[in-house]
């Protein structure tokens, strides 16, 4: 048990009970735990992966504050892209639409999600 606890630190109850199995040992779960605890064996806890080290090069301020009504057009505009599937592919549009009257202003459709998308608006 000592051996394979020096191979595998990281080895708790369940898996050095399937190690001393695989080794020949036909010994019960409980047993494997009654003698992990009389000699002090203890997994290492492996350290977990950071799930995205992702950090935006540029971060733009909230201007509008959560205030979404306009007094006059052309005031207010927001933005969206959304993805639409025809059933074969996936196409993406890109909306303008204005506060004040919840109009939309300009819209453009690709197939790709790029600055073309973007910037394509007129």
């Amino acid at each position: 048990m000592l051996a394979i606890h020096f191979m595998h630190p990281e080895f708790g109850n369940p898996r050095m009970t399937n190690a001393l199995w695989e080794a020949g040992y036909n010994v019960n779960h409980k047993k494997v735990w009654r003698m992990m605890m009389e000699l002090s064996i203890q997994s290492m806890i492996r350290k977990k992966k950071k799930q995205s080290s992702y950090t935006p090069s540029v971060v733009y301020p909230n201007r509008l504050k959560r205030q979404f009504h306009a007094t006059a057009p052309q005031q207010k505009m927001v933005t969206n892209i959304t993805y639409i599937s025809d059933g074969t592919d996936f196409h993406y549009l890109s909306v303008i639409q204005d506060l004040f009257n919840n109009e939309i202003v300009v819209w453009q459709l690709s197939k790709r999600s790029d600055v073309q998308l973007v910037a394509g608006h007129d």
